[in-house]
């Protein structure tokens, strides 16, 4: 009989490596993927927001005088006045816009003066206006682009 018991023994060790292998592996694989997720999830993120701070940094803001159009409504009677800010990517398209502002306003003016009341009353169409105005700035500029666009004062009469 011992001779089975030691076979058995010699089986079982085989089994048992494989088995502390197979965990060690498993183990590897999981906090490896654990430690990826992890540089993603959150180191990931600081080297975005460092980008982004860095992208803000450079940014220029250029004021606009004050907008006063009419608006398209029946009988014409209602205007906007309109005072905004944009932000800039960098100087050169600051130089660019200041050289060029009587086509940035008659650009904006006509934008404007397109719109009727009702395109332009709720939160989410004064944020579409806004998009309409960055993409056709941004087609006219050539030495960089307009990040966003701030009003800071809108009034419909």
């Amino acid at each position: 009989m011992p001779p089975k018991v030691e076979e058995q023994k010699q089986s079982e060790q085989p089994k048992s490596s494989i088995k502390l292998i197979a965990i060690i592996v498993i183990a590897v694989i999981l906090l490896g993927g654990g430690g990826a997720a992890a540089y993603f999830k959150f180191l990931k993120k600081a080297d975005t927001a460092e980008q982004d701070s860095s992208k803000l940094e450079h940014s220029v803001i250029q004021e606009f005088d004050t907008f006063i159009v009419n608006l398209r409504d029946p009988g014409g009677k209602r205007f906007l006045k309109l005072a905004m800010k944009a932000r800039l990517e960098n100087l050169p398209v600051s130089e660019e816009f200041k050289s060029r502002t009587f086509e940035m306003r008659d650009l904006i003016l006509m934008i404007l003066s397109g719109k009727e009341t009702d395109d332009i009353t709720s939160p989410e169409d004064k944020t579409a206006l806004k998009q309409e105005l960055i993409t056709a700035l941004n087609r006219s500029l050539h030495k960089g682009h307009v990040q966003e666009i701030y009003f800071t004062e809108f009034l419909i009469q």
